[in-house]
């Protein structure tokens, strides 16, 4: 390793060190989540109560293409940077084998961005029976507009699956992120209808 280290030049060792710790945290996440570890937007449930106790890292909090999470810039950094230093071991022009890696980079960043939202989609869709959210309590994640007249976000536990669902409310005001409701309804949409509990 110190023989492969010393042969590189200045450029060469730059990209290793670009590529070796982006890689070795990609591992360690890869590592975790095979045991249900930061696997995604909603953070970690320290108590077992099916609800995050920290803020999650990945996402963006709807239902777009997530490219800047840690995953996806890890991603992108150590595609990157092994292929920068293969064009550079191959003796390619500095200029190209930047602008080559950045591109290679910013593509791995986008396909990884494109497979968690697929996952996500199939981790809160899947067989989900949305009919069973009614009674449930949940928490708001992105604010609900008063009198049906948007959508906002809630967290619940369906089947033992904790779930980010779309919600509306007939409330006359706002319902804000943190308060707790209980659903009451549900849409063909997917969608649930929910009201304030206790705070009026």
């Amino acid at each position: 390793m110190i023989n492969w280290w010393n042969s590189m030049d200045l450029t060469g060792q730059i990209f290793a060190l670009i590529a070796i710790p982006a890689t070795l945290v990609l591992v360690v996440q890869t590592v975790l989540l095979l045991f249900g570890i930061g696997g995604g937007a909603y953070g970690v449930d320290l108590d077992g109560d099916g609800i995050p106790d920290t803020p999650g890292i990945e996402g963006d909090g709807d239902d777009g293409l997530a490219l800047f999470s840690l995953r996806g810039i890890m991603a992108m950094a150590a595609v990157a940077g092994w292929s920068g230093l293969v064009m550079h071991e191959a003796k390619m022009p500095l200029a190209l084998t930047v602008v080559l890696a950045a591109a290679f980079g910013f593509l791995a960043m986008a396909g990884i961005a494109y497979i968690m939202k697929l996952a996500s989609k199939l981790q809160q869709n899947g067989n989900l029976d949305i009919g069973g959210a009614i009674g449930k309590v949940g928490t708001v994640y992105i604010p609900i507009p008063a009198n049906m007249k948007g959508t906002g976000k809630i967290n619940l536990t369906i089947q033992e699956r904790f779930i980010e669902v779309e919600a509306k409310t007939p409330a006359d005001r706002k319902l804000t992120t943190g308060e707790s409701v209980r659903v009451t309804a549900t849409d063909p949409t997917g969608s649930v209808v929910v009201e304030p509990i206790g705070k009026e």
